[in-house]
């Protein structure tokens, strides 16, 4: 793994958050229902531990959390270079995202998808794409995936 270099991961902003997409039930239940009955319970637990806490120091961390999911479906991308074939690196690749839950869906030469099912994602939104380069594999899905998956790699 030394001849292998990681980049950073970077966001990407295709279209502005208000341009985007609706959601789908099926995606926002969860979120909702983790919303709805959780944040206030968890506002409860804490007021009762400490009740002499002001409420705005208890509520605005717990709505901050609540948007942590949605930063880490946020789209982004990072690119694993090498000195030698890039070609050689897929199954490494293959291995991390398997273990993440993946399943390789499409493959040809320049192109690699991978797909994890998951009842609350619409289509292809929890897919992973690979770009492959002579030297390099570009890797584009979402933030959270990738940081898993840059950490399996390098262990």
């Amino acid at each position: 793994m030394k001849s292998i270099t990681f980049s950073e991961i970077v966001r990407i902003h295709e279209r502005p958050f208000f341009l985007g997409r609706r959601a789908t039930w099926r995606q926002l239940l969860p979120w909702l229902l983790t919303l709805a009955l959780g944040l206030p319970l968890l506002m409860l637990v804490l007021h009762a531990i400490d009740p002499g806490t002001p409420l705005p120091f208890i509520v605005v961390p717990a709505l901050a959390g609540a948007m942590l999911p949605v930063a880490m479906m946020g789209p982004g991308r990072f690119e694993m270079n090498t000195h030698f074939d890039a070609r050689y690196m897929i199954k490494t690749l293959d291995d991390a995202l398997t273990s993440l839950g993946y399943r390789r869906t499409a493959s040809d030469p320049d192109r690699i998808s991978y797909f994890r099912p998951r009842p609350w994602l619409r289509g292809r939104e929890g897919a992973i794409e690979v770009a492959v380069t002579a030297h390099a594999l570009q890797v584009k899905g979402p933030v959270g995936s990738l940081r898993l998956l840059q950490q399996r790699i390098v262990c």
